[in-house]
């Protein structure tokens, strides 16, 4: 049943090429088979079989960034001033690592206001803050900033 339909769809292109000639052929063949009159009046959806593919749709993460988990590293960050190079990631939640990283270059940024020794601000709806000197080198915490559902930290790179 395929070949009969791959030849009619063949056929099909080839007297489609010709100028007038589409219209001659489809008569002369809905006339030598009674079976193929359905097929032969229908030319388009075997020849659209015939060439059929899919035209290519854009991924998902073309439209939606991909979201990082818990103990995904988004990339690193040189706070300002002599601080030492940091990796953000991510502790709690799900974020793309895009936003996370824009939150704390916002965050790190002189101009950006900040309030007392934590320097606490809220930075594109995350709130931030900072540990102190001494804390940062117990701990290698230097910063996180979280939102009701996601945490993410920059840490020291030892």
């Amino acid at each position: 049943m395929f070949l009969p339909l791959a030849l009619l769809a063949l056929n099909a292109c080839r007297d489609g090429s010709e100028p007038g000639a589409a219209s001659k052929a489809a008569p002369s063949s809905s006339a030598a088979s009674p079976s193929a009159s359905p097929t032969a009046t229908t030319p388009t959806p075997a020849l659209t079989h015939a060439k059929s593919h899919r035209p290519a749709t854009p991924s998902r993460s073309a439209h939606t960034p991909a979201l990082a988990g818990p103990g995904k590293n988004c990339g690193t960050i040189q706070p300002p001033g002599n601080g030492p190079t940091a990796v953000v990631g991510v502790l709690k939640g799900r974020v793309a690592c895009a936003t996370a990283m824009a939150v704390f270059r916002t965050y790190y940024r002189t101009d950006t206001p900040k309030q007392g020794s934590a320097g606490v601000a809220t930075v594109r709806g995350w709130l931030c803050a900072s540990n102190s000197a001494a804390q940062t080198n117990i701990t290698g915490r230097m910063s996180t900033c979280r939102t009701s559902t996601t945490t993410v930290s920059a840490d020291v790179i030892p």
